[in-house]
């Protein structure tokens, strides 16, 4: 898993490439809640292009033992805007699929308004029961950026899909809790929350899901990857 994690450094031109080749990419992003739920799985690992850290945790436990990375993230704190400003001015045309209808919708009206050029020619909530249906309707549409907001790891599943039964070459991003947060605030983290890394506290206070993964997930990944990391290197001396 690690040797797909890519720092943050090379985004820009992680997408740039990938916009301009010829083919279907997956870009994803893990953060310790993730982190295992990829790891256990070789589809999830071989069916992803390129996977960032997401979060600051992981980056500093990622460069304990190995080349130094840093943090990428879909939200405005990170490479969100400039991702969609990119997408924007290039006229691509996107879907956005994620959250929920009411969510979606708020958040679909908020890019807009952010930015005006957005050419969103598909939108829907992130609860699918028929993929290739969806599949279909975006061939149809010939989508060129597919922006996936589920969570892990049904974002990366419904993108891997996606990546198979497509017809054209296209970029597919997943964005995590990035509509929800839209849809609640257009730039959802405060500016302090921002410039000090704190998205982590201020996702603690407004959302019973994230303190409870913050309380009994992170310690366990903590501990987990401590020890394997720990243990891989006693093994090479």
């Amino acid at each position: 898993m690690n040797k797909k994690l890519n720092s943050g450094e090379i985004f820009d031109q992680t997408s740039a490439e990938a916009f301009a080749a010829e083919n279907k990419t997956v870009i994803s992003f893990l953060n310790p809640f993730s982190y295992y739920e990829v790891a256990q799985d070789d589809d999830l690992i071989n069916g992803v292009d390129y996977y960032f850290s997401d979060g600051s945790l992981l980056c500093r436990l990622h460069n304990l033992f190995l080349p130094k990375i840093t943090r990428a993230s879909f939200d405005y704190s990170s490479i969100a805007g400039t991702f969609l400003e990119s997408v924007a001015a290039s006229g691509k045309r996107i879907a956005i699929i994620g959250a929920t209808e009411e969510e979606n919708t708020l958040a679909v009206a908020v890019l807009k308004k952010q930015y005006p050029n957005l050419n969103v020619v598909f939108n829907r909530n992130g609860y699918i029961d028929d993929n290739q249906k969806i599949a279909n309707e975006l061939n149809e549409m010939q989508v060129e950026v597919v922006l996936v907001g589920m969570g892990t790891p049904y974002q990366e599943r419904f993108s891997i899909f996606l990546k198979e039964h497509l017809t054209s070459p296209v970029v597919i991003i997943t964005c995590g809790g990035f509509l929800t947060q839209t849809s609640i605030k257009p730039d959802y983290y405060h500016p302090l929350v921002k410039k000090f890394g704190l998205r982590w506290l201020q996702r603690i206070v407004m959302h019973k899901h994230v303190r409870d993964r913050v309380l009994k997930v992170y310690p366990k990944f903590i501990f987990s990857y401590l020890k394997t990391m720990i243990r891989q290197h006693a093994t090479k001396k």
